[in-house]
């Protein structure tokens, strides 16, 4: 009976083996942040910025960004530390957002105010943004916030698959809630969301 015993559990184990062996192994968290940081390094102005703004929005720290004088600009995000998907959805949005925008090389104050929410841009080109930042805070989900800048649903499906359930249940619950009706709708402009939210 002892040989039947350990005959089971060597089989066992050997599929056990077997099967960690196909398992792709977990992306560290060092391996998601090389990802994100060359991802955003041209839309941060470095890879330097870059790394500021995802370890930033990852835990939750204050961000500092440098401009191309050097001068640093620092800031919060509004929101709590953020899982991995998330940073890089909210990167994408900003970054689309500030394109759609007409800035296609952000300044340092020019991504606070489109992650946070305040005015960016030069001369005659000044624009109030709601901030992507502000409207998860308040309980949007991504696929909301997108409709609300009139960007693609796409972005949500290139930057970080297909949106969690979670974001799909809270959008659900958003849309049949009396509450809805703060002017934000689906084709509403990031200027528009922003007069309707303050």
């Amino acid at each position: 009976m002892n040989r039947a015993i350990v005959a089971l559990l060597t089989g066992l184990a050997a599929v056990v083996t077997l099967s960690n062996a196909w398992a792709s192994p977990p992306v560290t968290d060092a391996a998601q942040m090389a990802r994100l940081v060359e991802s955003f390094s041209d839309f941060a102005g470095s890879a330097q910025n870059a790394q500021s703004l995802v370890e930033g929005l990852h835990n939750g720290t204050t961000i500092t960004l440098m401009d191309s004088s050097n001068a640093p600009k620092s800031f919060n995000p509004v929101t709590k530390a953020m899982a991995w998907r998330d940073v890089k959805i909210a990167l994408a949005i900003g970054q689309a957002e500030l394109a759609s925008a007409g800035i296609a090389e952000p300044t340092p104050i020019d991504i606070e105010a489109v992650l946070n929410g305040g005015t960016a841009g030069s001369g005659v080109t000044m624009i109030n943004f709601t901030g992507v930042l502000t409207q998860r805070w308040s309980g949007l989900g991504w696929n909301q916030i997108v409709a609300a800048h009139s960007l693609s649903p796409e972005l949500l499906a290139t930057s970080a698959g297909r949106p969690a359930n979670a974001d799909m249940a809270r959008a659900a619950a958003l849309n049949s809630s009396p509450f809805k009706q703060v002017g934000i709708s689906a084709g509403a402009t990031a200027r528009t969301a922003a007069a309707a939210v303050q």
